[in-house]
């Protein structure tokens, strides 16, 4: 579960300002760091808020104290990077304008099992990225990106034990969300 002794070194020659270091690092993490603005920007905007991401850790990179995983920490940067684009006034202009126009009418249900299964984690990605942001980022890093609720906490600093009660929360809001679509069994008493 530990840093590499080649993951750590690279980490501190990143921090220390080499920025083919922290090209490398931050490679390692693309994938990840793209899905994380993805869950709250629209995916035509993910590879420049992505991007944006890396610019600011860049920059940032003498905050990081290592206290927990680089990538945790990249991670947190890009939901911020995409927060932050998500709320400009600019954006809920563009946003509304584009809509306005793109409203059509639902298509029956797909044809094939992969496009069912494609159209059910893009509802629930949708419904897990419509939930106010307390219960959203930990839903999120925890089953979309793996985190553990320890490094969750340390994340938005805050305690695990509200991690986890604003997980149950938000399990259960979805559940009563999706339930006209999705025959989903009840999480009451679900524990962590």
């Amino acid at each position: 579960m530990g840093v590499s002794i080649a993951e750590d070194r690279l980490e501190q020659r990143a921090i220390a300002g080499d920025p083919e270091a922290f090209a490398a690092l931050c490679d390692r993490h693309r994938s990840r760091l793209w899905r994380v603005v993805a869950s709250v920007a629209s995916g035509k905007e993910a590879d420049d808020l992505a991007q944006e991401a890396v610019l600011r850790a860049f920059r940032a990179r003498r905050q990081y104290r290592g206290d927990a995983p680089f990538a945790a920490w990249l991670c947190r940067i890009a939901a911020n990077v995409a927060h932050d684009h998500c709320r400009s006034a600019w954006y809920r202009r563009v946003t509304d304008w584009f809509s306005a126009g793109e409203r059509s009418e639902d298509i029956g249900p797909p044809a094939d099992e992969e496009a069912l299964r494609n159209e059910t984690r893009r509802r629930i990605r949708s419904a897990v990225a419509g939930l106010p942001e307390d219960l959203r980022t930990p839903l999120w890093l925890h089953y979309f990106e793996g985190f553990g609720i320890t490094e969750i906490a340390r994340l938005v600093g805050r305690p695990e034990s509200t991690i986890r009660s604003r997980m149950r929360c938000g399990l259960k809001r979805l559940c009563s969300e999706m339930s006209d679509w999705l025959d989903a069994p009840s999480i009451e008493g679900a524990r962590e």
